[in-house]
């Protein structure tokens, strides 16, 4: 049985990939789930508009992105955190700080490529996805 498959399944498919399947497959688990649904030739064509209209929408996204990138990638993050007399850090900045600050400029959702907080003073160079495959490195200063 064809079937178009309407969610991302690990290990089997992609959304709106068409694949063959067993009936017993397509009938008893993937279509009760809202998982596929059966691929008849108008469910195709709708398919094609969608999937033109989907990639359409993720390139402009992604355009979007880049200019984002554009403007932070220049940006300099300052942070402050209490010093002792000789010079030992008593705070740190971590992921969720270095976050908020640069979604306080932007409306978009960042991830912040951070194995442990800073805890160090001076430059550092933080990568921040943006998402869609736009990646950059900020200059984060501990002061």
């Amino acid at each position: 049985m064809k079937i178009i498959l309407l969610q991302d399944i690990k290990g089997f498919g992609k959304k709106f990939d068409v694949k063959n399947v067993a009936n017993g497959y397509a009938r008893n688990f993937l279509i009760p789930k809202g998982l596929a649904k059966i691929a008849t030739d108008i469910a195709v064509k709708k398919l094609e508009t969608q999937k033109a209209g989907q990639e359409k929408e993720e390139q402009e996204a992604k355009i979007e992105l880049e200019k984002i990138a554009k403007n932070l990638e220049n940006q300099e993050l300052e942070f402050t955190v209490k010093t002792g007399e000789k010079g030992e850090v008593f705070g740190s900045v971590s992921k969720n700080d270095i976050k908020t600050r640069i979604t306080a400029n932007i409306d978009k959702d960042v991830e912040v490529n951070l194995e442990r907080p800073i805890k160090t003073l001076g430059e550092h160079q933080v990568e921040i996805d943006l998402g869609k495959g736009v990646k950059i490195k900020v200059n984060v200063i501990v002061l």
